[in-house]
């Protein structure tokens, strides 16, 4: 509608001018129009007594109104041109940096292949932001970790392992040669199997450790596996960001750390050595989201749909 149109455009700029500049009409006509609106209502949107002009409190609630017929007007084209079989589109998908490098590709080689007309954005930055920006809509989709079920739909995409990784020039790996995974026995699964052996944390509690920052999922778990051995690490060389910069630390003999199985598969840079850590922390489901009770486009089920495709055989039953 013309009028709203009008409207929302002086209400964004604060100045008739301005709204008449970017709508290409003359500032007379759009004037006009609007107080012919305002006529028709029975009270002004505007007050032009002030510089920039404001918005009545009345023309507040009127405005929040033409908000919320835009919002309604957008998803039914959303939902419209689902009908077009995704021959274009668009799709925002967010995630940490491990996950943008490592996990993102081979999901969206596999959508570009199906839906080359689908134009894909991909954030990254770190996980509250991530959050933040799918709770108000600005992202479609987030792949990470432990959503909260209150905000969020999610669906399980794949199983990870914390290991410990430790540099292997490090005086402690002697005489725990039973212990011991290399990358190539993680790209196996050894770590997997029943039998083999799980390790105290509490044996490397004198070893420089690198952690990520609090907030971080890793960090957390972290934390717990302390907790559940009875201690606090007294050497912590730094916190980092992002898990695949600690691993590449780690590998370049700088500490030990905490590493998901998915990286030494993803990365398989040399220079540590893995060990299997027994508790419940161990174990999580990497997860793909998005807010709750939002409108899901048939692009946001489809690459749903094939990511977990991709990552079915790494999800425990």
């Amino acid at each position: 509608m013309t009028e709203n149109k009008y409207i929302y455009e002086v209400y964004k700029e604060r100045s008739f001018s301005s709204a008449a500049k970017n709508l290409y009409v003359s500032q007379p006509a759009l004037s006009a129009s609007i107080k012919k609106a305002e006529d028709r209502l029975g009270f002004s949107i505007f007050d032009r007594s002030t510089s920039p002009i404001s918005v009545t409190q009345e023309g507040l609630i009127y405005i929040e109104s033409i908000e919320k017929i835009n919002r309604i007007n957008e998803e039914t084209l959303t939902k419209l041109s689902d009908i077009g079989k995704l021959k274009y589109g668009h799709l925002s998908i967010c995630g940490e940096n491990f996950v943008s490098s490592f996990i993102m590709p081979k999901i969206i080689l596999e959508y570009s292949k199906r839906y080359p007309g689908i134009e894909i954005e991909l954030i990254e930055s770190n996980s509250p932001d991530l959050r933040l920006q799918i709770l108000n809509e600005s992202v479609d989709l987030l792949i990470a970790h432990d959503f909260n079920g209150n905000l969020f739909d999610f669906e399980p995409l794949f199983s990870e392992t914390l290991l410990l990784a430790v540099p292997i020039n490090f005086k402690i790996n002697e005489g725990l040669k039973e212990y011991q995974l290399s990358v190539q026995d993680v790209i196996a699964g050894r770590h997997l199997e029943e039998n083999f052996p799980k390790i105290s944390l509490s044996r490397f509690k004198k070893e420089p450790f690198i952690l990520l920052k609090k907030g971080n999922d890793t960090y957390r778990r972290a934390k717990q596996l302390f907790e559940e051995e009875g201690f606090t690490p007294k050497n912590v060389v730094i916190n980092l960001d992002q898990l695949i910069t600690s691993y590449n630390m780690a590998c370049a003999g700088l500490g030990v750390i905490f590493v998901s199985d998915m990286v030494v598969k993803s990365s398989k840079e040399q220079g540590v050595v893995f060990y299997k850590l027994s508790g419940h922390s161990v174990y999580r489901t990497m997860q793909i989201g998005y807010k709750k009770n939002r409108y899901v486009s048939r692009a946001m089920s489809e690459f749903i749909k094939i990511a977990k495709e991709v990552y079915k055989e790494n999800l425990k039953k």
